[in-house]
């Protein structure tokens, strides 16, 4: 069956999906179970303009439960944003690290170097909202006054070259001095 729709429901497991959002305690039911919502996510994330809002993500859900035969949700985004909050950070890295895993292991060699898997290490840098919890996790830089700026994370990857995925990733705080 083809997935327009919601094109990772023929890449991502369904079943692999629940295992691993259960082991993570984020698992939930019902119309915006959570294989829908990861699959509707990632469709949302990689789409631009209009596509990417959560309007489009919503039709897309109802496209693809009317084309199952399911009940499909009212037009109203506010249960899929509610669904996709859910979404566990720690599940949903295991998912792209598993991707990211089995590609790495079918590429053929003649896209390695000498044999040998290549990654690339590259960072950077985003701001949050200016919540007390950002604050207290990742605080200003010293040289802002207090109150006067958005709390600054860093990001560390480790990208194959061979296919391009992200094996994986880590976040903290920036270095404050």
């Amino acid at each position: 069956m083809l997935h327009d729709d919601l094109p990772f429901a023929s890449i991502l497991d369904s079943e692999r999906i629940q295992e691993i959002f259960r082991k993570h305690k984020s698992i939930f039911g019902g119309i915006y179970n959570t294989t829908i919502v990861l699959w509707a996510f990632l469709s949302q994330v990689l789409r631009d303009g209009k596509e990417a809002s959560c309007q489009s993500a919503v039709s897309r859900i109802t496209a693809f439960l009317i084309r199952a035969e399911k009940a499909s949700p009212t037009a109203d985004t506010g249960d899929y944003c509610t669904a996709r909050a859910k979404l566990s950070e720690f599940a949903f890295k295991q998912i792209c690290t598993e991707v990211a895993t089995g590609a790495e292991q079918q590429v053929d060699s003649k896209h390695l170097w000498k044999n040998r898997n290549v990654y690339l290490v590259d960072g950077f840098t985003f701001q949050m909202p200016d919540t007390s919890e950002n604050q207290a996790a990742y605080p200003q830089h010293t040289a802002q006054k207090p109150g006067l700026g958005f709390p600054i994370a860093r990001v560390t990857g480790l990208i194959s070259l061979a296919t391009g995925a992200s094996m994986n990733t880590t976040t903290g705080a920036r270095h404050l001095s």
